[in-house]
C-alpha cells in the first residue's frame, strides 16, 4: 500500500505537505506510511481519501482446509466446555 500511495501522489503532482493537508494529518504520517511504517487503517483511508480514492479492503479464505479446521477446533473446545474440561473452568 505505501508504494500505491507514493505512486497516486506522485501522480496527482501534489507534495506530502499537501496531502497532509487534505488528508487532515500531520506531514509526517504521510512520510511514514510512504515508507511502508506502521499506520491504522484509519489513517490509511484519510490518505486514500486524501488523493480523491476511495479505499476498500476485502477478505477472502484462503482455503476451505482452513476453515473446516477452525470448526472443528471450534466443536471440540465446545465439547470440553460442555465436559467442564476447559482451563480454568470447573463445573459442579
Amino acid at each position: 500500500m505505501a508504494a500505491l500511495l507514493k505512486r497516486l501522489r506522485g501522480e496527482r503532482g501534489i507534495s506530502q505537505l499537501q496531502l497532509a493537508n487534505f488528508a487532515g494529518v500531520n506531514a509526517s504520517i504521510v512520510n511514514r506510511a510512504e515508507r511502508g511504517r506502521d499506520a491504522r487503517l484509519s489513517t490509511w483511508e484519510k490518505l486514500f481519501t486524501g488523493l480523491g480514492w476511495h479505499l476498500l479492503l476485502d477478505a477472502t479464505e484462503l482455503s476451505e482446509e482452513a476453515a473446516d479446521l477452525h470448526l472443528d477446533e471450534a466443536l471440540r473446545r465446545r465439547e470440553r466446555r460442555r465436559e467442564g474440561l476447559c482451563v480454568g473452568k470447573r463445573r459442579f
